[in-house]
């Protein structure tokens, strides 16, 4: 393992102005991607660097961080090693802004750097232009909250429509909002785009729905998030779906993906609520997820389709050990049900928590732009929703 500059010494040039702690730009990535940098006529502009060149999966020693203010760092699709190093110098320097510097891009690697928190993306080789660019918006506040903390993402889907995982997320929503001790703050994200109802079922009117945070291109930015979050008056915040229906197939799944990472560097915890029917997008985002919650009824129907979507789900690399089934409106219907034990042989999956079906008073509670637990929070339908918090693990994830 071989440094340019093995003391981490700054290359001469004008002075450096100070980010997130102060200190100068740290990069690290190959040997021919430094020699190109340290070589471009127009590498003045970034000012004082520390310039290290290691193999993409080769781990960063600690001194070289020592006083950075901006780490550049090289991630390789091909070298899961590459985030290790990553998520590790995010525990060790949490508050140190990170920006990956990428020669291309993947759903897989979007997935990993959005789950180990970096502030930013640049392209490998540099471009001196573009990183001077990204210094500045991060000197000016544009990536205020993205570095230093990647809050928990958790993605609800239904196995089928109407199967009751919006209510289950509003639910869980101010159940994980509303933790003892700490209290963290929870979004919500509607990205139900064609029928989400969230904001709605809390009894609020969204003033801007996230349309403006999916067309905001470069303009993306922290005060444009808080500018379209709703307050459910449920202890968590909302980012309302469009008024009106929008073609699922014209998301820019980029964009898509950096928006929900600055929601969660603003928040402990971001729930998205996805359509029933999957896309790229929304299978990206189950990727980049701490934890899937799949919502299913116990029904020949509803297992039929939720085997369907755990199959899916795991098709594109998702560990079964992050998606956690729930089975809603347990005890319905006038004939024998399918038992929990029986539901989960069928799924292949245990099932984390069954709600029971109380089905009439969670829609009168709806109707009134309430919660079933505002009316009986000691009820069984409370108390599964507890547990399905529990089994989150916030702490621990």
């Amino acid at each position: 393992m071989a440094s340019i500059k093995p003391h981490a010494q700054p290359d001469a040039g004008p002075p450096q102005p100070h980010f997130g702690r102060g200190g100068p730009v740290v990069v690290v990535a190959n040997p021919q991607a430094i020699a190109a940098l340290q070589a471009a006529p127009d590498r003045a502009s970034l000012g004082a660097l520390s310039c290290h060149a290691i193999g993409a999966a080769d781990p960063v020693p600690d001194e070289w961080l020592t006083g950075a203010g901006v780490l550049v760092i090289e991630a390789a699709v091909d070298q899961p090693a590459s985030l290790d190093r990553i998520a590790l110098i995010h525990r060790q320097h949490p508050e140190l802004p990170v920006i990956a510097a990428l020669a291309a891009a993947s759903v897989a690697l979007s997935r990993g750097l959005l789950r180990q928190g970096v502030t930013d993306i640049a392209t490998l080789p540099i471009d001196c232009d573009e990183l001077a660019a990204q210094l500045r918006d991060l000197s000016d506040g544009q990536f205020e909250g993205r570095s230093g903390r990647s809050g928990q993402l958790i993605v609800v889907a239904g196995s089928t429509g109407g199967c009751g995982a919006t209510t289950i997320l509003t639910h869980l929503a101010a159940s994980l909002a509303a933790t003892r001790d700490h209290h963290p703050k929870v979004c919500v994200i509607d990205l139900d785009l064609q029928a989400g109802e969230v904001v709605y079922y809390v009894g609020q009117q969204p003033r801007v729905t996230i349309t403006p945070l999916l067309d905001a291109g470069d303009r993306l930015d922290a005060e444009l998030v808080r500018s379209a979050l709703t307050d459910s008056q449920h202890g968590f915040s909302v980012i309302a779906a469009p008024e009106t229906i929008t073609s699922l197939d014209d998301v820019d799944q980029d964009r898509l993906l950096e928006m929900v990472g600055l929601v969660r560097s603003m928040f402990d915890v971001v729930l998205a609520d996805v359509p029933t029917d999957w896309s790229n997008w929304s299978l990206s985002l189950a990727l980049a997820a701490d934890r899937v919650v799949l919502v299913t009824e116990l029904s020949v129907a509803g297992l039929r389709q939720a085997r369907r979507r755990l199959d899916l789900l795991a098709s594109v690399g998702l560990s079964p050990d992050r998606v956690s089934v729930i089975g809603n409106r347990v005890e319905r219907g006038l004939f024998k049900p399918i038992g929990v034990k029986e539901a989960a042989q069928v799924l292949g999956h245990p099932i984390a928590v069954a709600v029971p079906d109380e089905e009439g008073e969670v829609v009168a509670a709806q109707n009134e732009g309430r919660l079933l637990t505002d009316l009986h929070r000691h009820g069984r339908f409370a108390s599964a929703v507890q547990a399905l918090a529990e089994t989150l693990n916030l702490e621990g994830r």
